[in-house]
């Protein structure tokens, strides 16, 4: 009989050093709040626990367990790391603060996507991989890891080394929203 496995955590990457927006875009009020709540308030309804990694000392405020990067300087690879290290759960939804128009859509898809032994499960439109709005098994850590370790932190050589399974979902097509993908990056995006 196979082992069903129970529980998603939810997980925030808030630790970049936005030098392109010129201060802390996870704080940035957008629409009514700030891109990390937007960010939160996306996974809240997909998720049994939600991580932030970033600064606790920045974060202390919002409903979340935020864990500060166990790797600084290791980008996003690096958070997603951490949160394997920390989630209480062996899946993961992990969503970048930066990316607030992720419909609820694309998550119901990426937790029905990631069935065993799929380690990842990512979006993907004409080959431009969304890695920051994806789907994670812990098994991916060890790999992730020795990527690390060897100073190889590119999210598409990541997916690749565990064999991350790719889904094509391109705005815009198939009645997903346009501005899903949407970066904001700088003051102008804004």
């Amino acid at each position: 009989m196979m082992q069903v496995e129970q529980g998603w955590t939810g997980v925030v990457l808030a630790g970049g050093r936005s030098s392109r927006m010129g201060r802390d875009k996870a704080m940035i009020p957008w629409e009514g709040r700030t891109l990390l709540g937007h960010a939160l308030a996306l996974l809240d309804p997909h998720v049994d626990e939600l991580l932030v990694i970033g600064d606790p000392t920045k974060y202390a405020q919002v409903q979340a367990h935020v864990v500060p990067d166990a790797i600084p300087g290791a980008g996003p690879l690096g958070g997603v790391i951490t949160a394997m290290r920390h989630a209480t759960h062996d899946r993961l939804l992990v969503l970048a603060c930066d990316m607030p128009r992720v419909p609820d859509r694309l998550w119901k898809q990426l937790r029905s996507g990631l069935a065993h032994p799929i380690s990842a499960f990512v979006p993907v439109c004409d080959g431009r991989v969304q890695p920051l709005a994806a789907a994670y098994h812990r098994r991916c850590l060890p790999v992730f890891e020795a990527l690390v370790e060897c100073s190889e932190l590119k999210m598409v050589h990541a997916l690749e080394q565990v064999g991350a399974t790719f889904t094509q979902l391109c705005p815009g097509e198939d009645a997903w929203p346009n501005d899903m993908f949407r970066n904001i990056n700088t003051p102008s995006d804004l």
